[in-house]
């Protein structure tokens, strides 16, 4: 009986995780003129990037390419959103897995949404990092990388907000 529970709770959240990946559909015909254009979409931007971080690397491909042309059309003309890379910092994480770095980005977008606009830059970009590592961690898709993988054990000690403070300027 108990192994059935078990089978019957796998199949289950293996179908709502199937069923929530598809759920979020890229805007059709979406116009991004003028700065009110941007607002309309706020919210159809953090379900892109749930979708981003949370569907893996390998399947809705071409969705994929749709999500991320929308969100990077909306990211370089946002008046409210801005995003200050350390290239040497963030190329060093996502050279092995170029993908990485527009979900470093979307991570980044995404906190700033859900807090009112911040600028916060620390903690940009630690909500650019932990979203990376999440989908760093799911292996799929993934090439290897030491150098994420240093900031995957900084996170996991608790010290990457840290790490940050003293390497991001």
């Amino acid at each position: 009986m108990k192994r059935l529970i078990l089978v019957v709770m796998v199949f289950l959240i293996c179908f709502n995780f199937k069923t929530s990946a598809q759920e979020f559909e890229v805007p059709k015909n979406y116009v991004l003129k003028v700065v009110q254009d941007y607002a309309k979409y706020e919210k159809d931007i953090i379900a892109c990037v749930n979708w981003l971080e949370n569907t893996p690397l390998n399947i809705y491909e071409q969705k994929r390419i749709e999500a991320n042309t929308f969100f990077m059309k909306w990211l370089t003309g946002s008046p409210t959103v801005t995003i200050n890379l350390n290239a040497d910092i963030v190329t060093k994480c996502t050279d092995k897995n170029p993908q990485l770095m527009m979900l470093f980005m979307a991570g980044w977008t995404r906190f700033s949404l859900e807090n009112s606009y911040s600028k916060d830059q620390q903690k940009g970009y630690y909500e650019g990092f932990k979203t990376i590592i999440n989908v760093y961690k799911k292996g799929i898709s993934i090439k290897k990388d030491k150098d994420l993988e240093d900031i995957i054990e900084l996170f996991n000690k608790g010290e990457l907000e840290n790490w940050i403070k003293n390497n991001v300027k």
